[in-house]
């Protein structure tokens, strides 16, 4: 006699570490394709990259440094941004993910780049530029006189 049973594949379980790195994400992240220099230990290096969100970054890199390890980061972009990174995560042969601390100057051009990532913006032209306060203008006349 001939079943009509399908056989059904067996699902393999996220393992729990996946899970909580999963669900761990407390910001939103973004795709984002730049050259970083990298200051660490004395030397510079560069980087890729891959992906940015409020609190953190991945960056491929030939040489990683280790869990832990603190680093200055500069972004490529038509304006070099400046942040403060700390190694949590690396992942041998491909790089690593990092929290970031977003220096007072770099603030609002952070915040500018995130939300051109979040529009769909080229972050490159459109989002490192803060608008620079306007000067009092002097009237024609004033300036004459």
């Amino acid at each position: 006699m001939l079943s009509h049973h399908k056989e059904i594949a067996p699902v393999n379980p996220i393992p729990r570490r996946e899970l909580t790195r999963r669900l761990r994400r407390e910001f939103a992240r973004y795709q984002f394709q730049v050259k970083a220099e990298i200051l660490w230990a004395s030397r510079r290096v560069w980087g890729n990259v891959t992906d940015v969100s409020r609190g953190g970054m991945f960056i491929e890199m030939a040489e990683a440094p280790c869990v832990g390890a603190h680093f200055t980061l500069q972004l490529a972009l038509n304006e070099p941004l400046r942040l403060g990174c700390v190694v949590r995560r690396v992942v041998p042969n491909l790089g690593v993910g990092v929290v970031l601390s977003v220096p007072e100057p770099s603030r609002k051009r952070f915040h500018a780049l995130l939300v051109a990532l979040s529009g769909g913006a080229d972050p490159a032209t459109t989002a490192v530029s803060v608008p620079r306060p306007e000067l009092p203008r002097v009237r024609a006349a004033a300036a004459k006189a």
